[in-house]
């Protein structure tokens, strides 16, 4: 009989770790799960911001291309936060009064360059510009676009007739 009673103690007692085991697993995950959805995603707020930027400046380009007669090519000045000047960058415009963008994503990356004055990096990660041709023929407007990207995270299209600058929908 004492043998059965020890037998039961021990299982009692493997019931009772196991269950302290699945209850602390179980709050772990919940608190890496919240922890995760709470932090902050860094480059969707980077992207963020340089989608804002880089529609600025081109919106800056094409009224600085109305107002000095619609030349081939303007000279993009750049501002930090104080006004101060931080650099000049040449721009080709195309007819219709946006940056001019060839039919390739080196040139994609060029106007990265050329809009936010910066290199193509976003938090050490190289950015990648990737050149889409127009798909809606017999439109008024092509819809041809760049799309600027950090592997698989966020992204944002720049629309090369009408200089739409559209964020991806996954922020």
């Amino acid at each position: 009989m004492k043998s059965k009673d020890v037998a039961e103690h021990n299982l009692n007692k493997v019931l009772v770790n196991l269950a302290v085991v699945v209850v602390f697993t179980i709050l772990m995950a919940t608190a890496i799960i919240y922890v995760y959805d709470s932090e902050p995603d860094v480059e969707a707020e980077i992207m963020r911001g340089y989608a804002r930027q880089f529609a600025t400046s081109a919106t800056n380009a094409h009224w600085q291309w109305q107002a000095e007669g619609r030349p081939e090519m303007i000279m993009l000045v750049h501002y930090d936060n104080e006004g101060k000047e931080v650099g000049r960058r040449p721009v080709r415009m195309a007819h219709f009064g946006w940056p001019k963008v060839e039919p390739s994503s080196e040139s994609c990356l060029q106007l990265w360059e050329q809009l936010l004055n910066t290199p193509t990096r976003v938090e050490g990660f190289r950015v990648l510009g990737d050149y889409y041709a127009s798909d809606n023929e017999g439109e008024q407007t092509p819809n041809a676009r760049c799309r600027y990207r950090v592997s698989t995270g966020p992204y944002f299209d720049y629309s090369i007739y009408t200089g739409i600058v559209q964020q991806s929908g996954n922020d």
